[in-house]
């Protein structure tokens, strides 16, 4: 009878086990679910917000050119000055760009893709577990080794 409890134990052990493999792989699909949609969204609002600071620059960039060209009084003037500007600007980037971009971003998307997720479990217990057993009396064992 013994190994008749026995095998019954280590049979609900591998459905146990099983069965948190199972959940835990849920989980991870879940997460990973979760952190693609909260990029896609990041990158959604990321191209909306460059769209509209492209307009906002497009359209500074030209009225400073044209107030420029209004000031020194030659018509075109004004917009050479502000392409400089700009190349003087992508020459930076060129050169000195993607360092300065590596320690702005990767910190803080290295930090937000391998935080733990914020909502745990509230309960402690596993719920695909059966409490732990006595082999001998097959009662419950609960804290400080109390029998019920």
């Amino acid at each position: 009878m013994a190994f008749g409890r026995i095998s019954n134990n280590i049979q609900e052990l591998k459905e146990n086990i099983r069965a948190f493999a199972h959940s835990s792989a849920e989980y991870y699909k879940l997460d990973l679910f979760n952190k693609s949609m909260q990029g896609a969204i990041a990158a959604i609002k990321g191209v909306a917000i460059a769209l509209f600071a492209l307009f906002f620059v497009l359209f500074l960039s030209i009225a400073v050119a044209v107030a420029l060209s209004n000031w020194i009084d030659s018509p075109s003037s004004g917009f050479f000055i502000v392409a400089g500007l700009y190349l003087l600007l992508v020459l930076f980037f060129v050169f000195f760009g993607s360092k300065v971009l590596m320690k702005a971003i990767l910190p803080g998307a290295s930090k937000k893709f391998f935080q733990e997720p914020q909502k745990k479990p509230e309960n402690k217990e596993h719920h695909e577990f059966t409490p732990q057993k006595d082999f001998e009396t097959d009662e419950i064992i609960i804290k400080d080794n109390e029998r019920v």
